[in-house]
């Protein structure tokens, strides 16, 4: 075994794609866990008080939805206290999914024709519960009667829950117009919003901002190191398919070395490879601090290792048993797309279907992604998760690998 394994190393260290996988996908990981950027709010529940801004008054609302929220898409005008309270209210209630598009400073927009047009959009070519115009001189309204006149609300829709929007409302119109101060100051103490963002992440766990932002540049890092191993994996397949084809596999098979011997034998090249691509990566990480990852450098490095014994085992896999260098590179590039999306490195699947959730969860990805959390926020139970996890993986592939190579064998025979 001694022998096949270092004859597969000599292969690969002599492939140029190889040290160019190997070398380029942990620098590309570590430029990612060194950005900053804020990534909470794709997170964050939707129905946390924050209103959403909109560009213009042409801009759509329907994709802020999908989880059955009841839109508000608010044409302000006014720009002014009360209408800033009223929306932060209406927000803040949690009811309802507010959309402000911005028209203050332009005098008296809501000409007829102006409503018309935004009526016909918003009924036909978007998604809404109810349109909301303010008029500029809501905020200069001394009276309820003369704030009611400043402000229509027009129902897209048949929910019920316009009937409420319309009860908080006249609430907020009827304490404004009696005193004004002292009603916008009592609903600022009970809508207090000055407190850390937390978010209930997916592995039981919460997050705040600075921890949901290390675990989304994790997810980043880690699609571009799973690409590096699926293909270096393949590289591993590569050298097995030209054994199988120039007769190595047969010359082996009639020595004491059988299939199973001879494919593990791949897998610990697939082992060493793992190695060295973690090494690189560990020398990479120098560049970073624990504020970048969230958690420690070896327990970073540890996850990757895991992790890219899965892939690069995966990928040999497929291409072993494909049996074609190009089909190969194909389904391992594939597998690498599919498994990163529906594992959710890049955008959370907190709102998809049950079925698409089941998928997930045969994605390592998707498990590794959960322990990173929970090494983020100081739970132990990752390490045993993320070894039960490669284990399995593991016992999949090697007892597939060994009874695919037979059959292989088998057929080959049959073919002769």
């Amino acid at each position: 075994m001694k022998t096949m394994i270092k004859m597969s190393m000599k292969l690969l260290l002599r492939t140029k794609a190889f040290w160019f996988f190997l070398i380029l996908t942990p620098i590309l990981s570590t430029l990612i866990l060194k950005s900053q950027f804020d990534s909470s709010a794709a997170y964050t529940q939707k129905d946390e008080g924050i209103v959403i801004e909109l560009s213009g008054a042409d801009e759509k609302v329907a994709y802020n939805g999908g989880n059955g929220e009841y839109l508000v898409k608010v044409y302000d005008a006014s720009k002014s206290i009360f209408s800033e309270k009223m929306i932060k209210m209406l927000a803040q209630s949690g009811m309802y999914m507010i959309c402000r598009c911005d028209l203050s400073g332009q005098g008296d927009v809501f000409t007829e024709s102006f409503i018309k047009m935004h009526m016909k959009r918003d009924g036909f070519e978007d998604r809404m519960g109810a349109a909301l115009y303010i008029y500029p001189g809501f905020g200069t309204a001394g009276s309820a009667e003369e704030m009611f006149e400043n402000i229509k609300l027009y129902a897209m829709s048949d929910d019920e829950r316009t009937n409420l929007l319309k009860k908080d409302m006249t609430f907020f119109v009827n304490g404004a117009a009696y005193d004004g101060k002292k009603f916008t100051d009592a609903l600022d103490s009970v809508y207090d919003n000055k407190k850390v963002i937390t978010v209930s992440g997916k592995a039981g766990s919460t997050l705040t901002a600075e921890q949901v932002n290390n675990k989304t540049q994790i997810g980043y890092a880690f699609a571009f190191m799973t690409l590096g191993f699926v293909f270096c994996g393949v590289f591993v397949a590569h050298a097995t398919i030209n054994e199988q084809k120039n007769g190595v596999f047969t010359r082996i098979s009639l020595t004491k070395a059988g299939p199973v011997q001879y494919f593990v034998s791949k897998l610990v090249t697939a082992v060493v490879i793992s190695l060295m691509s973690t090494g690189v990566m560990g020398m990479c990480s120098l560049l970073l601090c624990s504020d970048d990852l969230g958690m420690s450098r070896g327990k970073y490095l540890f996850m990757i290792f895991l992790l890219g014994l899965i892939f690069s085992s995966i990928s040999m896999l497929l291409g072993i048993l494909i049996g074609d260098v190009m089909s190969a590179n194909v389904a391992a590039f594939s597998v690498w797309c599919l498994s990163a999306l529906l594992s959710g490195l890049y955008f959370p699947l907190d709102d998809v279907s049950d079925h698409i959730n089941i998928l997930a969860s045969l994605m390592p990805q998707k498990w590794f992604l959960n322990a990173a959390e929970k090494i983020i926020t100081g739970d132990n139970s990752a390490y045993g998760m993320v070894l039960c996890i490669t284990v399995v993986y593991l016992c999949v592939v090697i007892s597939t690998g060994s009874l695919g190579i037979k059959l292989k064998r088998i057929s080959e025979w049959g073919d002769s």
